[in-house]
């Protein structure tokens, strides 16, 4: 099932509507995430998906994690 997600990358000027997968990792969301971005932001290894002021787990889903439609999330190293 698609999830879009409202994401927010650390370095960016602008949110944007990532579409995920329910399967698919943290990690997997923030690559996504930076890809769309990478037009104004170069890609970073290290980063880390945050939601509610935490960062998740890379290894966990978007179903895992609780996500749902329009949830904001934020891209950024582990130590914000």
């Amino acid at each position: 099932m698609l999830v879009p997600l409202y994401g927010f990358l650390r370095g960016d000027t602008i949110g944007l509507v990532v579409l995920c997968d329910s399967d698919d990792t943290m990690a997997q969301v923030a690559e996504s995430l930076q890809r769309a971005a990478a037009m104004r932001v170069a890609p970073r290894p290290g980063q880390r998906v945050w939601f509610d002021g935490r960062p998740l787990d890379p290894r966990l889903t978007v179903a895992r994690a609780g996500l749902q439609p329009l949830d904001r999330i934020d891209v950024a190293p582990e130590d914000p």
